[in-house]
Parts: C-alpha cells; structure tokens; sequence
C-alpha cells in the first residue's frame, strides 16, 4: 500500500500568484508614470548622476587646459568690461609667449570699435579659436528655455567657422538666431588656418547644464561647438565625419577623415553629454590682470591649452552645474575640452531602453527565484523534519511579506551603483530609473498582496483557532511563538460541567447521524448560553461540555471590583446552568425510543482555585483546566443521579453565593422581578478520588420548577429530575 503523501504546502503558490500580481501591477504603474511625468523621471535620474560626479569628482591638478580668468580682481585692476581691444589683443599676445600650444576665447566680439586692428593684428598672428553664441528654440524637454520665436532672436555679428558639409544633418538643432564677431574678426574665422565654435549649451529645466550641441545649423551651414573646434585647431583637420552608432555605440558618431581626432559620441539630438569629471578646484585659474602684468610663472603655460574667459560678477556668463548653482560659464568648456583629450565623454547607447529591459527583466527573476527558494525551504522542512522542528516557523517562510520590498529596494540601489560606475569606469549612461522603479514596485506591491493574503489566512487560521479553543487563548496563542514550555497560571474560578446521561447507550442505539445531530444542537446551545452568562466553553469531552468563568485575563466582568469578582462569576454559572438545563429540555429527545432509558443533564458547578493554561511539547500542546476544582465539579455530575437532582453546587460555590441564589419570579412576581432562593443542603459526601468529605448542595427542585414552569400539555418537563438514572 503506497503511503499517504502530506499535503503539499500551497503557500509558495500563493507566493508567486502574489509576485505575478505585483509585477504586472509594477508594470501598469511604471508605464503610466514614465508617460505622465517621464520629464520629471528624467529630472531625477539626471540629478543623481550629478551626485554620481561629484562624488567621484578628481580633485588633481589639471595641467594640459589653464584657465585665464577675467575675474573680479582683474576688472578692479585693469577697469571694468569691455576692456579696449589693444588690452585684450595684448592678452593674446602675452598668452603666446608664455608658450601656450592653443588659445580658446570664450568671448564674443561683437561690434567694431576704432582699436580693432590690434586685435585683429593679434588675432590674425596667433590664431586663437574664437567663439559665437547661437540661440536655440525649446526643442525638446530637458532644454530649460522659453519658447522663442525667430523674430524675437538676436541677430547680431556674422558666423564664422562653417564645417565643409554640403547641408546641415538631421540630428542637429535650426538655430534661430545669433551673437557673432563682427565682420571683420569674424572673416580671420573662416581663414584655412582660423576656428571658431559656438559656446551654446542645453540647459536642462533645473538650470544645470548637462549637454552641449556639438554641431549647431544656420541658413543650411553646420557650426561646431567650442570644443570641437579646438581639436579642429590642434590637429590641422578640415573636415568632419558623422556616422550613425551601432547598438553598444552611441546613435551617433562624430570623427574625422583622418583619424587625427578621437570619435565624439554623440544622443539623437546631436548633443554632447558633459562630463563633470575633475572638480572645478582642479582647473588652474590664472587672473588676466597678472598675465598682462607678467606675474606668472614663464614656463606654466608651456604646451597647454589655454582657455580665456570670464567669472566676474555682471559678465553675464555663469551657469548651474552639478557642483555649484552659479559657476563660471567657461568650466563646462574646460570640462568638455578635459574630456576630450582623454576620450572620456560619456554617451547613451543605442541599445539603452533593451538594457533597461533587461535590467527589469533580471530583477524580476531575481524575485521569483528569491520566492522559489522560499517555498523550497517551506516544502523541504514540511518533508524532512518531525516534532518540534517540523512545526516551528523557518525565517524564509517570512520573506516575501518583510524581504520582498527590501529585496527589491536592494536591487534598485544595485542599479543605482552598476549605473554610477558604468558611467565612472566606461563613459556609459545607460539609465536606471525605470527599471529600479518597475522593481521597486514589483516589490512593494508584491510584498503587499502576499501580506493581505498571509493576513487573510492569519485571520481565517484564527477564526479556527478559536473555535476549537477559548477565544482569549486563540487570540493569545496567536501572538506568541510555539514553545515546550509550561504557561499556566492559577485563579480563582467558576466551573460548569454539564454531561448528557445514557448519551452512550442512546449512541448503539440510533444511527450516527442522529445521535451526531443531537450532539450538535447540545453544543451550539451550550455555546451560545455560557457566552452569554460571561463564561468561555474550555472544552467538548465526548457529550459534556466544561465550562469556565474567570478563566483568562480578558473575560469580560460586570464588576471591575477584584473583591466581587468570584461572587459575580458564581452568579453567572448558576443562571447558565438554569438556562441550559432549561435548553435541554426543548433539545434532547423525549420521549426516548422504545426500549432506551430517556436522556437527561447532569451539572455540577464549584468555585475554587485551578491551574489554566497550556501544556506539552511545541509540536502537540493541550489546553485544559486542571485542579480539585474540576475534579469536583466531575464528581458532583456524577452524583446527579443518585441525589436526584439536576445541579449539584460545590461548597466552594456555595460560600461565594451565601448559601442563596437570585432567579427570575416567573411564578406570580412577573417578568423582571428577582427573588432569592437558597440551596438545599444534600449533606457531606466522601468524594471519589478526594481524602476529605465535602458539603454538597442542590438547586431546588421547585425553584427549578418556578423558573422553568412546563409549556401547556407538557406533563414531562415539569419533572426535570426524573429523566433516567445512571
């Protein structure tokens, strides 16, 4: 014969229905949120990646680009700006002499003045790359710019410095107007061996500049960032390449014929993503004034790219960046220039949202895997262990209700670090908010669910509980761990023991059904009155029925007196008694079948001490009232039939109640009326099992009588006591 399987444990298949309903939730809610506030995701994204630089921010001093700042302490030195151009063309010669390889103005000449041909003169001798502003429209989010339109857009200057491409190409932003050299500087741009690029950033909604359009479009001509038109400058080479990326590429390349120039990643959009790498303290910054003084060191330009610009306040020319909200414009150039010559811009590749994907994707394993082990280690404990062990609750059983959203949150902040040293160690910015958002999610809802279900189940399992136990014991069992120890305590209480007499013989006797069917009906009264009269039903013991008053901390009491406390419980268990000797009467058949004694109810109540609680081992444990006080309550049902009388009370009790009882007057008193009734002494018994004699007494047989006089016609039920003998 094949052994009878356990059954499985269907927990783990509640587990993953729970993860299924949560990622499929994470994915609904994931895809609303990046269509509804996708830019606002972006925003968050892009931010951490400023926390990403400057946490990580190199602090060397970098000595291939110098910065020579027209600061504060140049204008209150030399005077306040504009300078005359014999000044700034002496900049630029005193910049070539201290042996700079390439000169970079971040400034704008825009109009011709009387002393243009000093600079020019120094313009046309040394040939600094020059710069030009042009203003674009609000292309797309993350720009940061009001709507302009081309008839509000400046026009002021003549561009210069056009790549050699017969058009513009699509990625690249129209621009709407300009702020150029004037016409005269602006030709020594557009000599073989002159540059000019644009200085004209994205700025994002939050102010920080993050991008910079490498290539920027006028009446059809294409213009090269700053930047780019440096590394035109230094490597002598004319022309430019755009390639579309592959997928582990950046969607767009940028190189030259040559080869001279490393291949510049480029974003749909034609931007160059900036890389705030060295920190702004690592940049040399070098006064203008004490160049033009000769106050600097002969040899600290020697082969350096020196990029002029301007940080004083009223210049017009500062930015957000991730480190400060109010720098100098010219340090998203010197950063971008850094950049460049150690072929580390960062880019996103082609392939970043099937990434993502699949970064959403592995989380989400990683959660039904964490889910699978939780129900391997449930249905490998169920199978292998006995006893104690097999019972007691595994920390796994625990995890998709308290790990899941941890895990997840775990997962997420892995995406967080994978995402900063990618874009650290490999230039890559792959994105990680959506796929750290869709498991995060799948998580907390996940998580939830299965904590509705385990509470759900929680509260059916106590539902249960309870109606196999005390309802206060249920409640307290509940919240305690399973253990091997004793936990009982000893109290002042009322019993009530109710046993059903010739049940056994009426059993052979009749079907199972009906006999079950009596039992049933006994019970559910028993239950219902004792609940009623304050009392807690310990337990079923074959067709008797223990109840108790007192029994655990919480049963409700009409007095909060503790003095009155085992006065009022005796109470109570004389009127339950009444009432279901009464119930009886209506429930157990009568008359009996042919040939079998009738059935009738015994009851003995007491009142005295008794030891309540749990007892046994963690894996089968028992709930039970034990003592002498139960021990007579048993005896005095059993000497129901030979005293004939139906409720026997204990001498325990009868002390609580004085010697009397209070029942309704139903007799001629009318409803609501009460009226004491004293117990009948039935004399001093020698218990079985017991060493000394105790004084028994009887609740009245005409008290039982005028309290539950019989219905019309009903001759039997005025004679409670004489329904069958033992």
């Amino acid at each position: 014969m094949t052994p009878r399987q356990p059954p499985a444990d269907r927990r783990p298949v509640g587990r993953h229905r729970a993860l299924l309903a949560g990622l499929a939730a994470a994915a609904i809610v994931s895809l609303l949120l990046s269509l509804l506030f996708g830019p606002a995701l972006q925003a968050v994204e892009e931010r951490a990646g400023d926390w990403v630089w400057r946490l990580g921010s190199q602090k060397t001093e970098e000595r291939r680009v110098l910065v020579v700042d027209i600061d504060e302490k140049s204008l209150a030195e030399i005077g306040p700006w504009p300078w005359p151009r014999s000044t700034q063309a002496r900049l630029i010669e005193q910049i070539a002499q201290l042996g700079a390889r390439e000169q970079i103005l971040d400034v704008v000449f825009t109009d011709p003045r009387d002393d243009d041909a000093a600079l020019l003169a120094a313009v046309t001798e040394h040939r600094p790359v020059l710069a030009q502003v042009f203003a674009l429209g609000a292309s797309g989010p993350g720009t940061g710019l009001p709507q302009l339109s081309e008839q509000a857009a400046p026009r002021v200057g003549q561009p210069s410095g056009a790549l050699d491409w017969a058009s513009c190409p699509a990625p690249f932003s129209e621009a709407l107007g300009h702020l150029s050299n004037f016409p005269a500087l602006a030709a020594l741009g557009d000599m073989p061996l002159g540059r000019t690029g644009h200085i004209s950033p994205r700025i994002a909604d939050d102010g920080v500049v993050r991008h910079q359009p490498a290539i920027i479009c006028w009446q059809g001509k294409s213009y090269p960032s700053l930047a780019i038109a440096s590394l035109l400058r230094a490597t002598s080479e004319t022309s430019l390449l755009l390639q579309r990326g592959g997928w582990w590429d950046a969607p767009w390349t940028l190189g030259s014929a040559g080869q001279a120039l490393p291949a510049l990643p480029l974003d749909e959009r034609g931007n160059m993503r900036v890389a705030w790498r060295l920190h702004p303290d690592s940049f040399v910054s070098i006064p203008a004034a004490d160049v033009l003084a000769g106050r600097v060191p002969t040899d600290i330009m020697a082969g350096a790219w020196v990029l002029v610009g301007a940080s004083a306040f009223g210049m017009n020319d500062t930015i957000a960046t991730p480190y400060s909200g109010s720098s100098a414009g010219l340090l998203a150039h010197a950063q971008i220039l850094s950049a460049l010559v150690d072929g580390h811009t960062p880019y996103t590749p082609r392939a970043a949202l099937p990434l993502q994907a699949a970064a959403a994707a592995l989380g989400a394993l990683l959660l039904w895997l964490l889910v699978r082990l939780a129900g391997a280690a449930a249905s490998g404990r169920g199978g292998s262990e006995r006893g104690a062990q097999a019972l007691s609750p595994s920390p796994m059983l625990r995890m998709p209700v308290y790990l899941l959203p941890l895990a997840a949150l775990a997962y997420a902040l892995a995406l967080v670090l994978a995402h900063a040293l990618a874009l650290w160690l490999a230039d890559v910015w792959v994105g990680w908010l959506l796929p750290a958002l869709f498991v995060l999610l799948a998580g907390v809802f996940a998580g939830t669910i299965e904590h509705a279900r385990s509470r759900s189940e929680r509260d059916r399992l106590y539902q249960h509980l309870a109606s196999y136990l005390p309802a206060p014991v249920a409640a307290a069992l509940a919240l305690q761990p399973p253990s091997s120890a004793i936990r009982a305590s000893t109290r002042q209480v009322s019993v009530l023991l109710a046993d059903i007499r010739n049940f056994s013989a009426y059993c052979e006797a009749r079907p199972p059904e009906e006999a079950a069917a009596v039992l049933h009906a006994f019970f559910s009264a028993a239950s219902r009155i004792v609940q009623a009269h304050g009392g807690v039903i310990e337990s079923f013991q074959g067709d008797a029925v223990v109840a108790v008053w007192n029994g655990a901390d919480d049963v409700p009491l009409p007095s909060a007196a503790d003095d009155q406390h085992a006065q009022v419980h005796s109470r109570q268990a004389v009127a339950a008694a009444l009432d279901l000797l009464a119930e009886s009467l209506k429930l157990l058949p009568d008359p009996a079948p042919a040939g079998l004694e009738p059935l009738s109810l015994g009851l003995g109540l007491e009142t005295g001490p008794a030891m309540v609680g749990s007892f046994g081992l963690a894996s089968r444990r028992t709930h039970t009232v034990m003592g002498r006080t139960i021990t007579i309550a048993s005896r005095l049902v059993d000497l129901t039939v030979d005293l004939a009388h139906p409720i026997l009370v204990g001498e325990g009790m009868a002390a609580q109640l004085g010697g009397q009882f209070t029942v309704s007057a139903r007799a001629g008193g009318g409803a609501g009326s009460v009226e004491p009734q004293h117990l009948q002494s039935m004399g001093t018994f020698l218990l079985e099992g017991l060493r000394v004699p105790h004084h028994i007494y009887a609740v009245p047989l005409d008290t039982l009588a005028a309290e539950h006089p019989p219905a019309p016609g009903d001759s039997q039920a005025a004679q409670p006591t004489t329904h069958g003998t033992a």
